[in-house]
């Protein structure tokens, strides 16, 4: 039970990791479309992060996925006996506060670039005296939001 548990726990944090990743990625993209680069520079220079930002996800999604399976097996055995991994279960729900602050931030900053690059498009369109069309990239990020969210719901 204690090597399942620290299992879980080496889960949690790469999780985290993960999570962290994406964050970044997502920071850094922000600064791409608070820069003066062009909208067509910073689109290509977003779109390229979002390939870190998937492989951040799949590992997000499989932590979750072995999370699931491992506390499906043990779950009741530890219920009956939490006073016996009590260290153990306060080291889990300390890096589950953790992830769910990062899960926050991670959903308020891809909302944030998505208004920043809405806005950038709809500038650049009014210059030009045409109207906005749908953007490639805020659908590739709400492809990626939407990934990320489907490994959340499947953590149950």
């Amino acid at each position: 039970m204690l090597t399942q548990l620290n299992i879980m726990i080496d889960g949690l944090k790469k999780k985290e990791q993960a999570l962290l990743e994406i964050l970044s990625i997502t920071e850094n993209q922000q600064t791409v479309l608070q820069s003066d680069l062009p909208l067509d520079e910073a689109r290509t220079i977003i779109f390229s992060m979002n390939e870190g930002k998937q492989e951040a996800i799949q590992i997000v999604k499989n932590c979750d996925n072995m999370l699931e399976k491992m506390l499906g097996e043990i779950g009741q055995e530890l219920d009956a006996k939490q006073h016996m991994y009590k260290p153990q279960v306060q080291v889990m729900q300390e890096h589950i506060r953790r992830i769910m602050d990062l899960d926050v931030k991670v959903r308020v900053g891809e909302e944030q670039n998505n208004k920043l690059l809405d806005e950038r498009r709809n500038a650049a369109f009014a210059q030009q005296g045409l109207k906005p069309k749908p953007s490639p990239i805020i659908a590739d990020s709400n492809r990626i939001i939407k990934a990320y969210e489907q490994g959340q719901r499947h953590k149950g």
